[in-house]
């Protein structure tokens, strides 16, 4: 296996913890992870855990990548663009265009973090795959 695909599973794999940390708080303990972001607690409290429950969905279709990247390429491009690209995007304009509560930069900073990092480990990925595909063509020349 390519070292970066190696790397991206892990990043990928990290991530989907990170993720699960928000959905665990979210789903069972809705209330405490809003004091602890220093959040309003809205009501009824179900939006919070419905969002958990979406969270832990969406993290469920970055798993395919993270086991076999070179199988499943368009899901890592699809957990990058627009799942954590517009994760990360939407939070910041509510903080920061809307006044939502700062605790959503949470949400965003990982989603920033994971979605760059694992955007340059498969930009590198399809850089050496292109490399490593056109080397007979370079051997015949």
């Amino acid at each position: 296996m390519n070292t970066y695909a190696q790397w991206f599973s892990r990043v990928t794999w990290l991530g989907i913890i990170a993720n699960m940390f928000f959905v665990i708080s979210s789903c069972f303990f809705p209330e405490k992870l809003l004091s602890l972001l220093r959040m309003h607690i809205p009501f009824p409290i179900i939006w919070v855990q419905a969002s958990g429950i979406l969270l832990f969905i969406i993290s469920v279709f970055y798993i395919p990548a993270a086991i076999n990247l070179e199988r499943y390429i368009a899901n890592a491009w699809m957990s990058i663009f627009p799942s954590r690209t517009f994760g990360a995007t939407f939070f910041m304009f509510a903080v920061f265009l809307f006044g939502q509560d700062k605790g959503f930069l949470s949400i965003a900073f990982v989603d920033l973090f994971f979605g760059l990092v694992e955007a340059i480990l498969l930009t590198l990925f399809m850089r050496n795959q292109n490399s490593i595909a056109t080397e007979p063509v370079k051997q015949l020349l």
